[in-house]
């Protein structure tokens, strides 16, 4: 089954090692945007070897067939980016590339990186406007988000206080006491880019203590404030 992970691991394969040509496409040595995009897809095994390397406007005629539109919100690690509008994207108008998390993509650009490099979206780095996002459909790992990432216990939890509540963040081994709120904030932020969804969070009160044994887990009771 066709695989996302492959798709990246063509272009981490190639970063900082090749350059960005739109005349000298077709590798070894330099590529451009749709190009990288096209020679990945067929590495990853979602088109199949001996596939026309095409550009950005054929891209956009996989939509439906390869390509499935989202939304810029649910874009995860294996969703592709194309830019520029259709039916007029081709040369420098488009640009195309693949996220590696919600906010960071890695793509080949004629940019002051030249070459394949990994960047945040954020910036212009997309190319656009307009930009459209797409899932891969049939990857392996679509229905498996965490999938070549490391599994861990982290999550946020609240603990019953007598004023109120206090938030904790739990990595696994450790509870440690959340002063400000917007601790948790990035904290959630930083979990999501790097895992494709939400940190677990958990509302405990006494009539379900589990606070209580992840605390014994990290061997000591948090410190105590007052948060929420």
């Amino acid at each position: 089954m066709a695989n996302v992970e492959s798709v990246i691991n063509w272009f981490q394969q190639r970063k900082g090692k090749v350059t960005y040509s739109m005349t000298n496409r077709l590798g070894p040595n330099s590529y451009d945007c749709s190009s990288a995009v096209y020679f990945a897809l067929i590495e990853g095994g979602f088109l199949p070897t001996g596939t026309a390397i095409g550009n950005t406007e054929s891209l956009y005629r996989l939509e439906g067939s390869l390509l499935t539109p989202i939304a810029r919100s649910d874009a995860q690690r294996g969703d592709i980016f194309v830019s520029g509008a259709k039916g007029g994207s081709g040369g420098a108008n488009g640009h195309t590339g693949v996220f590696v998390s919600n906010s960071n993509i890695i793509h080949c650009t004629a940019g002051s990186v030249n070459g394949i490099a990994e960047t945040a979206a954020s910036s212009g780095w997309l190319g656009g406007p307009p930009t459209y996002y797409y899932r891969l459909k049939n990857a392996e790992n679509n229905n498996n988000e965490n999938k070549g990432r490391e599994t861990t216990m982290q999550c946020i939890y609240w603990r019953p206080t007598a004023n109120g509540r206090n938030g904790y963040y739990f990595d696994g081994t450790n509870a440690k006491y959340l002063a400000h709120g917007d601790e948790i904030v990035i904290l959630k932020r930083i979990y999501k880019d790097n895992n494709g969804k939400d940190m677990p969070e958990y509302f405990f009160d006494g009539n379900l203590p589990w606070y209580t044994r992840l605390e014994q887990i990290s061997g000591q009771k948090p410190v105590a404030g007052i948060l929420g």
